[in-house]
């Protein structure tokens, strides 16, 4: 599970290690890392394979990205599924289609935070919310 979130991590850019076991998150990493096993087993294993020897070099991403075996498809697939897993909680098994699978944790995908948005169809906000202007906050 530590090399999975650590390879999440670098390829999405979240801090996701030290979860706790309890936490929505963990669940979200046990159930993306048997997803990926699942659905994209080969090229997962491959991505992982190539990622293990960069474990700790400051410049990992950049080694990755140019390794020889990161350009086969398969690899490159599971690496994008990886990222769309942990970012909008979608996957797709079909190469070259964009995700259309809902990983069940939709909701509570990184990416919303980062553009400061709710999930399309999901708000915690008060009916009508919409129909007055968001107040703004410095970054």
């Amino acid at each position: 599970m530590d090399e999975f979130l650590a390879l999440s991590s670098l390829l999405t850019g979240l801090r996701l290690e030290n979860l706790h076991p309890s936490s929505v998150e963990a669940r979200m990493a046990r159930d993306y890392l048997r997803l990926m096993k699942e659905q994209f087993g080969s090229g997962f294993e491959s991505l992982m394979a190539i990622y293990r020897p960069l474990v700790g070099d400051p410049e990992a991403l950049k080694a990755l990205l140019r390794d020889p075996g990161f350009g086969a498809e398969p690899v490159q697939a599971a690496a994008r599924q990886l990222v769309n897993l942990w970012l909008l909680s979608q996957y797709g098994v079909t190469s070259g289609k964009l995700p259309d699978q809902d990983a069940g944790f939709y909701e509570k995908g990184f990416v919303w935070p980062a553009i400061k948005a709710h999930p399309i169809g999901f708000s915690h906000l008060n009916y009508g919310y919409w129909s007055r202007k968001p107040e703004l906050t410095e970054p």
